[in-house]
């Protein structure tokens, strides 16, 4: 099943658009040039997706060394703050046991299509 999201312009514009597929909220992230969908209920206790924020992490380095990286690459849930990488969906605190299920979206014809 497709689901015609809007106008590339239009979903970049607004960073995150909710749509709602078979009764469940899907949250289409634009992030660059790239979009990606996840659904838009945090595990943890329902909060949207999509009114948190999006940022980065520290990443794996050496002894004593802090590097940030994944910028705009993790979402971060507006009540509680748990955090989830969203192309995998994967939680960075749990991820083996908690996630988002996401989504292919592509562009076609200058349209975001969610692919469910």
């Amino acid at each position: 099943m497709e689901v015609r999201v809007g106008s590339v312009e239009d979903v970049r514009r607004d960073g995150c658009r909710t749509v709602d597929v078979n009764g469940r909220p899907v949250g289409v992230i634009s992030v660059g040039e790239e979009f990606f969908a996840i659904s838009d209920k945090c595990p943890h206790m329902g909060a949207s997706m999509c009114q948190g924020s999006l940022s980065g992490t520290f990443v794996p380095a050496g002894p004593h060394e802090y590097v940030y990286g994944r910028a705009g690459m993790v979402i971060r849930c507006p009540w509680h703050g748990w955090e989830f990488d969203i192309e995998s969906g994967r939680s960075l605190l749990d991820p083996k046991r908690v996630g988002l299920k996401t989504y292919r979206v592509t562009q076609e014809d200058g349209e975001v299509v969610l692919h469910v």
